[in-house]
């Protein structure tokens, strides 16, 4: 422990600061340190009678790895507790020579035995001795303006040095977080409003420190590239040798080695590789589809028919698929539910970058299809019914239907007629999961709520504290997607999506129907009918991550706001909520259904749990089990290069494997979901587990007062009892769903 100061007389007393610096991302030059020059430290700045003066600390401060140091300084009694924290760098070194920015963590002061804890999670750059910059500068604020402990509400602070401290800080962050309309975007199409920055290293530093991440993106990016290029030459020489030849698979089994010899090429993770293969192994039966729309990645969709009007008017299903009732019957039990791709109306058909990837141009077919399921007396929902249209080129819709029990032989025409509808079917689901269930519900939408927070809550906000851990990487990660998502020189969809040319005109239809009440869990599956459907695993276990985490935000929020009167009065919030409304969602109808101001405590744990779910949980569901049930492409084709099946045509096995994609482009596809499905190295989860090296959320949160870490675990004591009952659940099953377990779902969005 360094000592900075001796005792002087009886009127001083001893101030401990532990300074925290370094962020835990795992990088190379781990031993690096930061000594540029002096930290500056203030208590009570602007306060005329609790001030201190200006504190010079001359230490080697961690850098690229968390580390603390830790000083004293014998100090003047009259400051007594220190309330606001004053942080300043300076250095006169050249930038000419690498001067950086240095990560602050937290500030720990210790006086009279106890400890007062300033969280900043920030990085500060250092200016020169002879200027002292009032402005933000090289993406970060001039100084850090830190209020002790668990946060407050403006209208709740009575000392005006603090107040203008706040309001300081605020101004700064809300100078470097500008919104760009999405109209400069998109056009007139629907999209949620986004931040004013299209290259990550133009971020604000504090949106820049997840390197980790971002580096390993462009690692598996570049392994990718590299891959596609070889494809791309090699193809290119066949063509000039007069040897080229598509390369399509002659069978599913070819899919399967091709899958395992990838991924050990690559080097993919070998426990996605095992489940993988048994979805391929089992993929062509009704139950398992059936399955996948409770458990897959794309398993919010199933919703209950009320009416046979409409897209199902007229139609029948066989009775034997029905187990002899009749489609009205089935409809009135409570039986008859519906998946549907209506996102694709109007998307024409795909495959522009299919010469350049795979030799040959091809159309990429993007059709409707919609599909009936029936929940079975013994508790299986089974597809009945599925109708295909290719509306682009004026076909008329197709319907399908399972074969009869009696056909046993998977060569049937009948089997391979229905295997190959279903086949449709999963290649338009497809197509509506990656770019409307996981980029516009969850990426777009977190988006719009982050910037607006870190315009109009500033650090000593409660509400900020909280959010902070969970929407600190969802900025970052999508302006880096943005640069190969939307952009239409770089679209990576485009690759191996039918309907990947056409992105913003497929998030503006999902979007045309997108409310706020969709992020309310329990309001969402009693809007969808799916109560009461048995082993809905996906739905039981959003359904605890919602409860368990409304919980543990009553808790926090009741420490802040004693009362509704306080959550009215907190002008802030209200121009949080107000600019997430008027100008993130401000060209939908309603803004969305957004609230555009909140009078209750218990409508505000409402929507903080809608916001923290949504880019946690509800991101994880739909995330990290890209891998496993996309990289055998006949489960979930991305795209089909064949038109959808007349209603007459005779189906063979040479049919299907026909509209598969070739290889070049299931490479992409098995790439891009490996990627999707990867954790970052510096991720933290709500549950942490040291056999498998996962840190918990105790470390990375902002709320340090005692009560609200208090809270933290006991939210990790209930947290705990959710995995245990999912490790009994998953015991003995072929296909365990355990990507909601608390030490799989990540706080925050990161890929």
């Amino acid at each position: 422990m360094a000592q900075k100061s001796e005792p002087g007389n009886n009127y001083e007393t001893c101030y401990t600061f532990i300074i925290k610096t370094g962020s835990d991302v795992p990088i190379k030059e781990s031993t690096r340190k930061w000594d540029d020059g002096p930290m500056i430290l203030t208590i009570n700045p602007g306060s005329e009678t609790t001030s201190s003066q200006e504190l010079r600390v001359d230490e080697h401060f961690n850098f690229k790895t968390e580390g603390a140091v830790t000083v004293d300084f014998w100090l003047p009694r009259h400051i007594g507790v220190p309330k606001l924290l004053k942080v300043d760098l300076e250095s006169d070194k050249l930038e000419l020579f690498g001067k950086d920015a240095l990560y602050v963590r937290e500030i720990t002061i210790l006086y009279d035995r106890v400890p007062y804890r300033f969280p900043i999670k920030n990085f500060i750059y250092p200016h020169h001795p002879i200027h002292n910059p009032t402005e933000p500068r090289k993406g970060c604020v001039p100084h850090f303006l830190i209020r002790e402990g668990a946060g407050t509400l403006k209208h709740h602070e009575t000392e005006d040095f603090i107040i203008r401290a706040r309001e300081e800080d605020l101004k700064n962050t809300k100078s470097m977080v500008n919104w760009k309309k999405s109209k400069d975007v998109v056009g007139d199409l629907l999209y949620p409003g986004l931040v004013d920055v299209m290259e990550y290293n133009k971020l604000p530093r504090f949106l820049q420190f997840k390197e980790a991440n971002y580096d390993m993106i462009l690692d598996f990016t570049d392994k990718g590239r590299d891959e596609i290029k070889s494809n791309v030459f090699n193809n290119l020489r066949a063509k000039v040798l007069g040897t080229y030849k598509e390369n399509r698979f002659a069978s599913f089994e070819e899919f399967e080695l091709y899958l395992k010899h990838k991924s050990n090429e690559m080097g993919w993770p070998k426990e996605n590789i095992s489940e993988a293969m048994k979805v391929a192994k089992n993929f062509h039966t009704d139950e398992e589809f059936g399955r996948q729309m409770l458990c897959g990645p794309n398993a919010q969709q199933v919703q209950k028919v009320m009416s046979l009007d409409g897209r199902w008017a007229g139609r029948d299903v066989p009775e034997h698929a029905l187990e002899g009732k009749s489609l009205q019957d089935v409809m009135e039990q409570g039986k008859l539910f519906q998946v549907t791709t209506d996102e694709l109306d109007g998307i024409p058909h795909g495959g522009s970058f299919s010469k350049k990837l795979t030799g040959t141009e091809q159309t990429w077919y993007t059709i409707l299809a919609d599909c009936l399921l029936y929940l079975r007396n013994d508790g299986k929902l089974v597809p009945v019914l599925i109708r295909l249209e290719n509306r682009n080129d004026g076909k008329p819709a197709t319907w399908w239907s399972p074969p009869e029990p009696e056909i046993t032989d998977l060569d049937h025409p009948g089997y391979l007629a229905w295997l190959y509808a279903k086949m449709w079917f999963r290649s338009a689901d497809m197509n509506c999961y990656v770019m409307c269930t996981h980029f516009s519900k969850c990426h777009a939408v977190s988006e719009t709520i982050a910037v607006a927070a870190y315009r109009n809550l500033p650090n000593a906000h409660p509400v900020f504290r909280i959010l902070q851990p969970h929407i600190q990487g969802i900025i970052p990660v999508n302006v880096n997607a943005r640069a190969v998502v939307i952009s239409p020189k770089k679209n990576v969809f485009s690759l191996f999506l039918s309907s990947g040319s056409s992105t913003t005109e497929v998030f503006h239809n999902y979007f045309k129907k997108f409310s706020y009440n969709d992020l309310v869990v329990p309001e969402d599956v009693k809007k969808r009918g799916v109560e009461d459907i048995p082993e809905y695993l996906y739905r039981d276990d959003m359904m605890s991550h919602w409860e368990i985490i409304h919980q543990y935000l009553e808790e926090l929020v009741h420490l802040s706001y004693h009362s509704d009167d306080d959550v009215l009065k907190d002008q802030e919030l209200q121009d949080f909520l107000q600019e997430v409304v008027d100008i993130g969602f401000h060209r939908f109808e309603n803004g969305a259904g957004f609230p555009r101001n909140i009078s209750k405590r218990e409508k505000l744990v409402e929507y903080l749990t809608v916001v923290v779910v949504n880019i946690s949980v509800f991101h994880t569901a739909v995330n990290f089990q890209t891998f496993s049930y996309v990289t055998f492409q006949p489960n979930m084709p991305s795209s089909m290069t064949q038109p959808p099946p007349g209603q007459d045509d005779q189906i063979t096995m040479e049919t299907i494997l026909d509209s598969l994609p070739l290889l070049e482009t299931t490479f992409y596809a098995m790439n891009a979901s490996n990627l999707l499905g990867t954790f970052s190295p510096i991720e933290r989860f709500y549950l942490g587990d040291h056999g498998q090296n996962k840190l918990g959320m105790l470390g990375e949160n902002m709320v340090v007062s005692p009560e609200q870490e208090a809270c933290i675990r006991r939210m990790g004591e209930r947290m705990r009892g959710f995995k245990d009952k999912i490790d009994n659940r998953n015991r003995g099953r072929y296909m365990k769903y355990d990507v909601l377990s608390p030490i799989n779902t990540p706080i925050t969005t990161q890929a």
